[in-house]
C-alpha cells in the first residue's frame, strides 16, 4: 500500500525523541463501524454510516505487500494474515480519529478499536507492526510504541532472529557468518589457500549484508528501518568486530601464504642448484671418461701404428735379403802341423834331450 505521508512532516521511530504529549482518547469521540475487509496489515475497508470508507491505521506501519513497484516484504503477508484474525467481515469496530482526518490518498486516519482494544497496538504487540510518527497525528503513538517494545524485548515478529528475512535475522547471520572463520593458519600451502577461499568469501559476504543493513538508514521500507534503527546499537558493533576479526585472518593467512610461497621458491632455487651441479658433475665425468677412453684408444692405435711399421719394416728387410742357394761345403784339407812350435822363430834352438822338441836359446 502507498505509504502515509503529511507534508513535510517528520517521520519518527522509537530510536528518536518524538515523545510530545498525546491527545488524550476519550471514548465519547469515537464512531462506530462495520468491518468489511482487511487490504493488508494496517489498513482495512470499513462500512461507516452505510459508506465503505478505507481505513489507515494510525501511528503503525506495517511491511509492504500491495505496492506493484515494491516486493513483498519480510512478514508482510503474516501482517495481513494476522489483521484479519483481529477483524473480521462484519465485526464491529470503532473509530477515533486525531488532528488529520485523511491522507493524501483520500484514507480515513483513524485508531481502531475492537472490544476496547487498540487494535494499532495490538499489531504492533505481535511483532508484525512498527510504530510511526507522522505529524501532527501523534494521539496513538506512545501506545503503539509501548507494544512494539514489548514485542523487540520477546523477540516477536519483526524482532525475531529465527525468521531470516528480519533484521535481527540478517544481522546475526551476518555476525555468525564472520565469526564462524577458523582463527587457524595451515602449514601447507594448499590448505592455506582454501582457509583464504573461505576467509574471502566470508568477507565478501559480511561486507554485502553489512552494506544491505547500512542502507536501513535512508530505506523507504519504514518497518525495516525502524528495526534497524531500534537494533543498530546492539548490531553494529558486533557486524564491525566479526569484520575487523575476519579481516584480521586473512590477513595472517595472507602472510602465510606469502611466505610458504617465498620457501618454495628458495626451495626450488636450491633444489635448481644442487640438479645443476649434479649435472655439471656427471658432464664432467662423462668428459674425463670420454678424454681417458680417447688417450686409451689413441695409445691402441699408436701402438698397433707402431707394431705395423715394425711388421712391415722386417718384412721390407726379409724381402730385401737375397736369396742364398744351397753350396755344398768345401771340403778344406787340414793345414800341416808345423814341427816349428814357434813359427818365424829363425834363432839358436836348444833342443831337449833325445832331440825331438827344442825352444829358443
Amino acid at each position: 500500500m502507498p505509504r502515509i505521508v503529511a507534508g513535510a512532516a517528520t517521520v519518527c521511530f522509537i530510536a528518536t525523541a518524538c515523545t510530545q504529549t498525546p491527545a488524550p482518547q476519550a471514548e465519547a469521540d469515537r464512531n462506530g463501524a462495520t468491518v468489511v475487509r482487511v487490504i493488508d496489515g494496517d489498513t482495512i475497508v470499513a462500512d461507516l454510516s452505510g459508506a465503505e470508507t478505507t481505513i489507515r491505521l494510525l501511528n503503525v506501519d506495517t511491511p509492504e505487500t500491495k505496492d506493484p513497484n515494491e516486493p513483498v516484504q519480510c512478514l508482510g503477508l503474516e501482517a495481513t494474515e494476522y489483521t484479519k484474525s483481529l477483524l473480521a467481515p462484519g465485526d464491529r469496530i470503532e473509530l477515533a480519529y486525531d488532528v488529520q482526518r485523511l491522507d493524501p490518498y483520500g484514507r480515513t486516519l483513524a485508531g481502531v478499536y475492537k472490544d476496547g482494544s487498540l487494535v494499532n497496538a495490538d499489531i504492533a504487540a505481535a511483532g508484525l507492526g512498527v510504530a510511526v510518527l507522522f505529524q501532527p497525528n501523534e494521539r496513538f503513538y506512545p501506545e503503539v510504541l509501548a507494544a512494539e517494545q514489548q514485542a523487540q524485548g520477546a523477540s516477536e515478529g519483526l524482532y525475531s532472529t529465527s525468521i531470516g528475512c528480519t533484521v535481527p535475522a540478517r544481522a546475526t547471520a551476518a555476525i555468525a557468518g564472520l565469526e564462524a572463520v577458523k582463527d587457524t593458519v595451515p602449514g601447507n600451502a594448499e590448505a592455506v589457500g582454501s582457509a583464504l577461499a573461505v576467509v574471502g568469501a566470508a568477507i565478501v559476504a559480511g561486507k554485502a549484508k553489512s552494506a544491505a543493513l547500512r542502507g536501513l538508514d535512508s530505506a523507504v521500507d519504514v518497518a525495516d528501518a525502524a528495526v534497524w534503527s531500534a537494533r543498530k546499537a546492539t548490531y553494529a558493533p558486533k557486524l564491525s568486530a566479526a569484520m575487523d576479526r575476519a579481516k584480521a585472518i586473512e590477513k595472517k593467512l595472507a602472510n602465510k601464504q606469502s611466505a610458504l610461497a617465498r620457501a618454495k621458491k628458495e626451495a626450488d632455487a636450491k633444489e635448481k642448484a644442487i640438479a645443476k651441479a649434479a649435472a655439471e658433475a656427471k658432464a664432467k665425468a662423462k668428459a674425463e671418461a670420454t678424454r681417458k677412453a680417447n688417450a686409451a684408444a689413441a695409445r691402441q692405435a699408436a701402438a698397433k701404428r707402431e707394431a705395423e711399421a715394425s711388421r712391415k719394416a722386417a718384412e721390407r728387410r726379409r724381402q730385401s735379403v737375397p736369396k742364398q742357394t744351397y753350396r755344398a761345403p768345401v771340403q778344406r784339407s787340414k793345414p800341416k802341423v808345423s814341427s816349428n812350435p814357434y813359427p818365424g822363430y829363425t834363432g839358436p834352438r836348444c833342443y831337449a834331450p833325445g832331440g825331438k822338441t827344442w825352444k829358443p836359446c
